[in-house]
């Protein structure tokens, strides 16, 4: 059994991601970016779109220009969860809100 001084003298890395990875002291390399996925709500064209993302978290006005190239005047209202880290830009998947029917639908 370790004495007392022994576990406290040791180090613990924690680290994880928002999809429920959770690493303790990993032996895996640490540098390796962690894909994420984030939704951001989104309004095209008068349009209220959700659109789920797979990579690192950008800033709002990063991803407002990163999406003007395929929805030209998109405007970027909310993304979460939030990350600092940047990494390349993949959308999973599009939702558009319909007012009518109080729902969001493909």
């Amino acid at each position: 059994m370790k004495s007392f001084q022994k576990f406290m003298s040791e180090s613990v890395n924690i680290s994880g991601d928002f999809n429920g990875t959770l690493i303790i002291n990993g032996t895996e390399d640490q540098s390796t970016p962690v894909g994420e996925s984030y939704c951001a709500d989104i309004v095209w064209e008068g349009k209220i779109y959700r659109m789920e993302f797979e990579g690192h978290m950008i800033s709002k006005n990063d991803l407002t220009e990163a999406l003007q190239d395929e929805y030209p005047g998109a405007i970027v209202h909310n993304i979460y969860p939030v990350s600092e880290q940047k990494n390349s830009l993949k959308i999973k998947s599009t939702q558009r809100y319909q007012p009518e029917r109080l729902s969001w639908s493909d």
